[in-house]
Order: C-alpha cells, then structure tokens, then sequence
C-alpha cells in the first residue's frame, strides 16, 4: 500500500539538496549470483545531492518471489519511510533492495517502485534497440 506522507521535512529545512527523478530510456537489469531479478525499459532514475544515482525498478518488472521481506526500515527526511527485501548473499541473509511504500510529495513517482544495493548485486543498463 502506497502512502502520502505530504511535504517532505527535509527539503523544507534543506532547500540546496536536490533530488530530482527522470525516466531512463535504457533497458536496466538486476543480477544476483547470474540470475535476473528485475530487468525494465520502464526505470526512474533518481539523482540526489551527495549520491549516486540509483534507478528505480516498477514493480511488476521485479521479481520479488526471489526476496523476503526484511525487518528493517529507515526514514530518510527526503523521500519518505524505507522497507527492506533480503536475498541470500554469499550463504547470508542480506538486504538487498528497497522500496519507499509512503513517500513525500516531491517524490511520489517512486512510491512503491524498488531500488538495488550496487554493491550487493549487479545492476546495469543498456541502450534500447529501436529497430
């Protein structure tokens, strides 16, 4: 369930941070241990002032049967509150991806959608074949 959590706390108090969404017109994929778990010509990515970018997956382009959910959440003052899936990494149990199920309003286009750790799984991308 998304949720709207109104005007995000921490652009009002940090108005120089930026965050900011745009779609991808790349083919992205997500590996673990050679096996995709998400791959999509439908990908946000967002920018945020002190990171990298990260893409956002739809979630129908997830395969989220691959993942279990995780006990634990965050809550970031720029994008809302923070669930967790985790994939077994190298025999453990890790967090590998989220999803912001309640966000701000200044990013509601990533609600629901989920995101992959870079250092945690393979994600890449590849221009579209517009034959």
């Amino acid at each position: 369930m998304r949720a709207s959590l109104g005007p995000s706390p921490g652009t009002a108090r940090y108005p120089e941070h930026i965050v900011d969404i745009q779609t991808s017109k790349r083919v992205w994929r997500v590996l673990l241990n050679g096996r995709t778990l998400a791959k999509s010509n439908n990908v946000l990515l967002l920018n945020e002032s002190g990171y990298e970018p990260v893409a956002y997956f739809p979630p129908q382009d997830v395969g989220i049967e691959s993942l279990s959910p995780s006990e634990a959440q965050t809550t970031c003052p720029f994008k809302g509150r923070a669930d967790y899936f985790a994939a077994s990494v190298n025999g453990k149990q890790t967090d590998i991806a989220w999803v912001y199920p309640a966000v701000y309003d200044e990013v509601e286009a990533i609600a629901g959608y989920v995101a992959f750790y870079r250092d945690r799984v393979v994600v890449k991308s590849e221009e579209v074949d517009e034959k």
